[in-house]
């Protein structure tokens, strides 16, 4: 899963998986849903993601991971 947030245009794309896009569904005012030939959801993409996600914290979850020390054998 992938997130993806610009934030002059105010809207977060999730990549749920990789796959065949077939067509898309608004399920909810700026919500939108693509899904595979199959049925399955494949992508989210959100407008004015701000009113419904902790952008400060999707932000500091996207942030690569400090290098963990090696545990000992």
């Amino acid at each position: 899963m992938k997130y993806y947030y610009d934030a002059e245009s105010d809207s977060l794309f999730i990549s749920l998986r990789d796959g065949e896009y077939d067509e898309s569904e608004e399920i909810y005012d700026g919500f939108v849903i693509d899904f595979d030939k199959s049925g399955r959801p494949l992508n989210i993409d959100i407008d004015h993601a701000s009113k419904f996600v902790d952008i400060p914290r999707l932000r500091r979850s996207m942030a690569p991971e400090p290098d963990e020390p090696e545990q000992p054998r």
